[in-house]
């Protein structure tokens, strides 16, 4: 396959340029709502694509923020392939650029987002739209599909999961260095809350503290919860682990704790679920602190899929081989963070990731992307469907 031409790159990069400059921020979920996060970059990529000769449909999670999926209506492919990436951003506090400048220097495209993930969104829409116009066809129905909220816990994936849209396959876009990705951890997170009794300080044997207990319960964590979890292992993603990221606790410098609060990170492998995770550290940590069992519960446990394809499935394989001739990779990677494959795996599709960038460049207050990359990601991604054009990339 011909490397792009210029004109294709320089209208590449306008197509990234113009997300990168749109602010689609999303801090928190609430804030989010109030300020419709996505609602302008949601109705830009609606025209792009309705001008690229797409069918588009919004699906509405909140007022003002609706996923986007979009496809040619004139397809005829007995399956389906999806590529798609979420279009809000982590905030912009402390960035010590411009965020919404989507200047080039350097070889660099900078900005929120240019990175994670609108560079794969970029990718995405500009490898389709090189295709159709040179008059491309493909043998699968080829979905283009934008959602919002995954920086908040891929919110917008499991809304358009449960609107019941499917498709059989997806290349899920996030900074994966232009390799192909086949598995990542899922994560629990959850508060753990130990309570106690309140007491005066001078008197502390007439209460019970509940920063003590926590003391304990943090022990436990470190010492028999995280080796229980290392005992499991896969051979692209480690072990799972855990983490207590915040504490919490007391009411005054003269009383005796009556309640102490932290937040556990746990990271799984494929195959666990996240209600099971919680399960097993409640169950083990009663069992090893048997004097406080009554006094610790669970509350605010969110659970994120992890996700995995068959490294030799006829997916993986086909991508691979793209990979392989034009970066050489020869292995499937796998990546410790979630995303949006979570939902979409649990709801039965064939997920992987890729796009240009690098997650260490994700959120940064310097954010940019490598043009280098995201040209070579296009160029992939027209490859597998230059490959594809008479033979799905599931057979």
């Amino acid at each position: 396959m011909s490397k792009l031409t210029d004109p294709q790159k320089a209208s590449s990069v306008e197509i990234l340029q113009d997300l990168v400059r749109i602010d689609s921020t999303n801090e928190s979920r609430e804030r989010s709502n109030e300020r419709r996060a996505e609602e302008r970059i949601i109705a830009h990529l609606a025209g792009l694509c309705r001008r690229m000769g797409m069918s588009v449909d919004l699906h509405e999670v909140w007022p003002g923020r609706s996923n986007l999926t979009a496809h040619w209506p004139d397809q005829q492919g007995a399956r389906s392939v999806a590529f798609q990436a979420h279009v809000d951003t982590v905030g912009v506090g402390g960035m010590t650029i411009e965020p919404f400048c989507g200047d080039v220097r350097d070889g660099k495209l900078w900005g929120r987002g240019s990175c994670d993930a609108k560079g794969s969104l970029a990718t995405f829409l500009s490898a389709l739209r090189i295709a159709r116009e040179r008059g491309g066809r493909f043998a699968d129905k080829i979905h283009l599909i934008a959602t919002i909220g995954e920086e908040t816990g891929c919110q917008g994936a499991t809304a358009l999961m449960e609107s019941g849209f499917r498709v059989d396959a997806c290349v899920v876009g996030e900074p994966t260095r232009c390799e192909l990705v086949t598995a990542h951890k899922g994560a629990l997170w959850f508060k753990l809350i130990a309570n106690g009794v309140a007491s005066h300080t001078a008197m502390p044997d007439q209460g019970r503290n509940a920063i003590y207990a926590m003391g304990r319960a943090i022990g436990f964590v470190e010492q028999q919860f995280a080796p229980s979890l290392a005992e499991r292992t896969h051979p692209l993603l480690g072990t799972p682990t855990v983490a207590v990221s915040m504490v919490s606790g007391g009411r005054a410098i003269n009383i005796v704790a009556p309640r102490c609060e932290a937040s556990v990170d746990c990271r799984f492998l494929p195959g666990q679920r996240y209600e099971d995770v919680a399960r097993d550290f409640k169950r083990r940590l009663e069992a090893a602190l048997p004097g406080d069992a009554d006094a610790f519960e669970l509350a605010e446990i969110e659970g994120h899929a992890a996700m995995e394809a068959d490294p030799d499935g006829p997916l993986v394989r086909n991508l691979l081989a793209g990979c392989r001739d034009l970066t050489g990779q020869n292995d499937p990677k796998g990546v410790f963070y979630f995303a949006d494959s979570g939902p979409f795996s649990q709801a039965g599709i064939q997920c992987v990731l890729f796009g240009p960038g690098d997650i260490a460049h994700a959120h940064k207050a310097e954010e940019f992307l490598e043009l280098d990359q995201y040209f070579l990601a296009i160029e992939t991604t027209l490859y597998w469907l230059d490959r594809h054009a008479d033979r799905s990339m599931l057979a």
